[in-house]
This record gives structure tokens, sequence and C-alpha cells, in this order.
């Protein structure tokens, strides 16, 4: 006599859902071969938890039955179609193909088209997507996960030629397309994560470089105050001193340019102050957005601009100072203020890429002889139209800072942009190689590209932004 199973009420739930799938495949019964290849499969891609690698052995799988062929596509949230990332006769596709004309109009179901059929790719199949629930005080426990839902399609498993999938070839992947849209969600959710986890890390980075080291200044200031308010006081105290004794008017003429220097440096300290107090505000409201944090990714909040007016010369006033003590002069274009349109750009985050720049200059601009003989240390800044950015047809804008010193190598100028990387010979100098990699991430947000060109005098760092649709549109009308 059977032994009777008694199941908890709490686990009722599970047992229900165990018991649907044992009915499923109790009706469904694979030759050997098959069978051996649904367990070799997912012991198999176990052994490497990149999606390139689950790419490979599920197009694989299907060459082990006769010569099946597969091919694996990803669905691109973004533009709404469909990515050919792997096949069974190419193995990764680096990049990944468009889908043509190949692909069902509806993806939702299991069907044929063409010569192949068709596997849709879910997180869960339609067994389990009656769901098991658990719920405390009215909620549920285990909220669903923040990126994919069980409805969401995630992409489509192509098998082909139709006329060698015999009926056991398609229960077979049947079941095996379930298992590729569960173990594709799980890594998709790894690999967002992981991103999500490595943003988080360059962004305390970024406030580290951006926020934190500037704030020392704001020390230096308060420091700066604090002695000219002593000053202050020890004039307050001679004042007195003279008050209480017979003295001549030139005296009292002294004390009193005295008096007034001391206040304007003070003045100018207070606004030196307010100049850093709301560049410090512009930084951290730019990097502690909340939807940089729960995105994953910079959030940019473009804002109608003029560029020099509104980010560079505010940020090159910071800056003025330090780059005379260093003996640098500051070479100013002469048209860039003339700029007939504004850019929809990150005014926080793009004043941190010129900051960047304009710090590194402090520290890296070197003393050369110009191409008249002549010793020259200078920073020189700039923009200018491009043609065919960000794809032929398209203009863009070029914005450039040029520092003299020893020119990048070819493969400096390729690396320098990327996380800790830096210059051979900056190792004397403090730094962390983050400020680049920082301004790249700012611009390709932006939809534009970074770069380093060498030249006999120095180095001219760059950035292109696309030029928006309108505004070329605008500036053909009037060079027509």
């Amino acid at each position: 006599m059977e032994q009777e199973i008694r199941i908890p009420d709490t686990l009722r739930p599970f047992s229900d859902a165990l018991q649907r799938s044992i009915q499923e495949h109790e009706q469904i019964r694979f030759d050997f071969r098959r069978d051996s290849l649904l367990k070799a499969f997912v012991d198999v891609i176990h052994d490497d938890h990149s999606l390139k690698y689950f790419f490979q052995v599920s197009v694989t799988a299907p060459l082990l039955l006769g010569g099946l062929q597969a091919r694996f596509y990803l669905y691109e949230k973004k533009t709404g179609r469909f990515l050919c990332v792997c096949d069974s006769e190419n193995g990764l596709l680096d990049p990944p193909h468009p889908a043509g004309s190949d692909l069902p109009p509806d993806n939702r179901e299991v069907q044929e088209y063409g010569d192949q059929l068709f596997y849709p790719l879910y997180p869960r199949t339609d067994t389990t997507q009656q769901k098991i629930q658990v719920w405390h005080a009215g909620q549920e426990i285990y909220d669903p996960d923040p990126y994919f839902a069980s409805h969401s399609l995630l992409g489509l498993y192509a098998l082909s030629p139709l006329t060698q999938i015999s009926d056991e070839d398609r229960d077979f992947f049947q079941i095996l397309s379930r298992w590729i849209g569960n173990k594709l969600n799980n890594r998709l959710i790894a690999k967002r994560h992981l991103e999500h986890l490595k943003f988080i890390n360059d962004l305390g980075r970024d406030i580290g470089h951006n926020i934190i080291i500037p704030n020392m200044y704001l020390k230096y200031l308060l420091r700066q105050m604090k002695k000219q308010i002593e000053a202050l006081k020890e004039l307050e105290q001679e004042t007195k001193t003279l008050a209480a004794n017979d003295v001549s008017t030139r005296e009292y003429v002294s004390l009193l340019d005295s008096c007034r220097e001391k206040r304007q440096a003070l003045e100018q300290t207070h606004r030196d102050l307010l100049k850093h107090h709301n560049q410090i505000t512009l930084f951290q409201e730019s990097l502690f957005r909340k939807q940089h944090f729960s995105e994953g990714h910079l959030v940019l909040q473009p804002t109608s601009s003029f560029v020099e007016r509104d980010i560079i010369l505010p940020q090159l006033d910071l800056y003025e100072k330090k780059l005379e003590r260093q003996g640098i002069t500051i070479d100013k274009p002469t048209d860039l203020n003339t700029q007939k349109f504004p850019l929809m750009v990150d005014i926080g985050l793009l004043s941190q890429v010129y900051a960047n720049l304009f710090s590194n200059a402090v520290n890296y601009t070197a003393e050369i002889i110009d191409h008249r003989g002549l010793p020259r240390k200078a920073l020189a800044y700039g923009a200018e139209e491009v043609n065919d950015f960000p794809e032929p047809g398209h203009r863009g804008i070029k914005f450039n800072v040029f520092t003299t010193g020893p020119a990048l190598s070819a493969s400096e100028q390729r690396a320098i942009f990327e996380e800790g990387i830096r210059a051979k010979n900056s190792q004397e100098i403090e730094g962390s190689g983050h400020g680049l990699n920082f301004i790249r991430r700012v611009i390709e947000v932006h939809g534009g590209r970074v770069g380093c060109e060498a030249t006999d005098e120095g180095n001219n760092f760059y950035f292109i932004l696309p030029l928006p649709e309108i505004e070329q549109q605008e500036n053909e009308s009037d060079q027509a």
C-alpha cells in the first residue's frame, strides 16, 4: 500500500507546481540520447557564467541531434529589434547581426516561418507562470525582478531546417527552450546587477575625484578667511590704542589704508569661497541624482546651454589663478562666444568635464620651444564643426583643450581614457588616472566621442558632441 504523503499547507503551492511538472515530463519520454543531452546541457552551462559561453552552448546542442542548426536572437528593448548574437555555423557574431525579414511578424508563440522553427524565450514558461506566491500581511515577500517580468520576451531560439525536425525534436526543444529562457533571464539579471555595481563603484570614484578632492581647496579658503579675520581683530586693537593717544593724521591715513587692504582681501576670499561653493554644489547635484543610483548609469538632465558662456568660462575662472601660478598662459578663442545656437547638454556633468581638463592642465602642462623658437607654456581651448558625425550626413561640434608638453605616444592616446591609465611622463605627479575616464563616460552618455591628438608642441584633448537635427538644418539654411 502506497504511503500517504503529508504536505504542510504552507508548502502546498510548491507541491502542486512540482506535481504539474512531473505529469508534464511523464507524458514526454525521450530516448537515451535526448534525455542525456538535457542533463548535459544543464551541467555544462554552469562551467562558465558568461553570456557568450551560454550562447555558444545553446547553439551547439542541436548539432548533436543529427546536425540541426540553431540561431540565438536577443531582443533589444531600446530599438525594438532582434539581434542575432550566435549561430551554429559561425559561433559568436561580433558585432551581432540585426535580424531581417527572416523573423516571423509575431514572435510570441512557437511557430514555423520560412525554413525555421522559432521558440520565444521568456523568463518563465506558461506552466510556471501559474505563480507560486508567498504572502505575508497582504504583501508578496519576494518582489518580481525589477528588470524583467514573466511576460517579457527576451529573445528567440530558431532551429532549421524544418524538414529534419522530428516530432520528438519539437518536444525536446520545447523543454530546452524553456530552460534557455529561464537561465538567459538569470544571466541577464546578473549582468545588469554587475554593471550596476560597477557603475556605483565608478560613481564613488567620481565623487571622490570631483567633489572630495576639490573640497580641500574650500578648507584652504576658510583658513585664509580665518587669518584675515584675525588680522582685522589686530587692526581693531591697534585702532583702539591710537584712539587713546594723540596721533597724527598720517598715522590715521596709514591705518585706514591698511584696513581697506584687509577688507578687500577678505572680500576677495569671500568671492572665491562663493564661486567654489557654487561649483561644489553644482557637482554634488549632478553626481548625487537619485536616477543615477536607481538606473545604474549616468542619467542626463539636458539644458539649453551656450557652452563657453555657461560652462567653460565659469570653470576657467576657478582655475585661472592656479594656471597663472604655474606660469601657464591661456589662449582664448575669438569666435567661440559667437556660437549661434545653444546645445542641449547636462551643465553639471559637462562642467566637470572641463574642470577635469583644466585640472590636468595645471598638473601636466610643460614648457616647450615652439615653431618660432620661443619658449611656450600654454593652454588653449576652442571648438569647430565637423562633418559626418555621428554618422555620414550628420554634423557634430568638436571641443578642444590643448596643452603644451611632451607628445603622447599613439598607444597612450588610445588608452589614456581608460580607468587607471596614466601617461609615462605623469608617474611622478600625484593622480589617479580617473579624470579622463570620467570624461569619456560623460561624453559617451551624451552620444559623443572623446579622443587625443598629439602634435610637435603638445596634446589636444577633445570631445565631439552631435549637433541636433534642428540646428543642423538652421546651419544649412544660413549657408545657403
